[in-house]
């Protein structure tokens, strides 16, 4: 289970000592794709809230974009720095972000709110700095994933949960909840990556096995039991 933390800068410290160890965010395939969903145009204002060590932003910075990007960890920024040289970093709480109104033409906020200690504030903070119009890429992980489902009905066991503050949800549960404050979803979509729990021990899994089982999980598993759910959403 994750650790108690009920403040701020407890929250803080905790993804510092993550940042400093190793990285959460390292799959540039998948970031490239979010900032796809976002139809951006070169110019265009894209805030990456959460940032980690900056990837998505250099997908932005690749696609033309100006890109900003806010992380509660210092040692993330410090790396975002180094990967993302052109964007402007902000050391931040994503509850409090500190940009005016409308000052964004897109926001992505992946793997993030779940983890807030009060979500429905940092979503009312996305709705208040896009445009009218503007898009917002926000990714949540499901209660009732496919994967994990699998997992319990072949080993006994549940994935351990590790991160500070964990929350879980339904496709329409994270639904209600982003329009109940602010944003309204336009489209949603479902991600799914290879499962952990298929590799055997310390073995290497043959290609072909490898590449069966992810498509099996990519692109058999029903919308409603993905293991990340994709909400486009715009403002209210």
């Amino acid at each position: 289970m994750g650790a108690v933390i009920s403040d701020s800068q407890a929250l803080k410290d905790f993804y510092n000592g993550v940042y400093a160890k190793g990285d959460i965010r390292d799959n540039e395939k998948l970031y490239k794709w979010i900032v796809k969903l976002c139809r951006p145009k070169p110019g265009n204002r894209l805030l990456d809230i959460a940032c980690g060590i900056g990837l998505v932003l250099k997908a932005g910075n690749e696609a033309g974009l100006k890109t900003c990007g806010l992380d509660i960890s210092d040692e993330a920024i410090k790396r975002a720095k180094a990967i993302s040289p052109e964007s402007e970093l902000v050391v931040g709480d994503g509850e409090n972000l500190p940009w005016p109104d409308c000052s964004f033409d897109h926001v992505t906020s992946l793997g993030s709110l779940e983890h807030y200690l009060d979500p429905e504030k940092g979503i009312r903070e996305i709705a208040r700095i896009l445009k009218p119009g503007a898009t917002a890429v926000i990714m949540l992980p499901n209660s009732h994933p496919f994967g994990e489902i699998i997992k319990v009905a072949f080993t006994g066991k549940s994935s351990d949960e590790w991160q500070a503050v964990e929350r879980h949800a339904t496709v329409s549960q994270w639904k209600e909840l982003l329009e109940n404050n602010g944003l309204k979803v336009r489209k949603m979509a479902g991600y799914n990556k290879y499962p952990e729990f298929f590799r055997p021990g310390t073995r290497k899994i043959k290609s072909l096995r490898k590449f069966i089982i992810t498509c099996f999980f990519r692109y058999l598993t029903p919308f409603n039991l993905s293991q990340q759910f994709v909400y486009i959403c715009e403002k209210k």
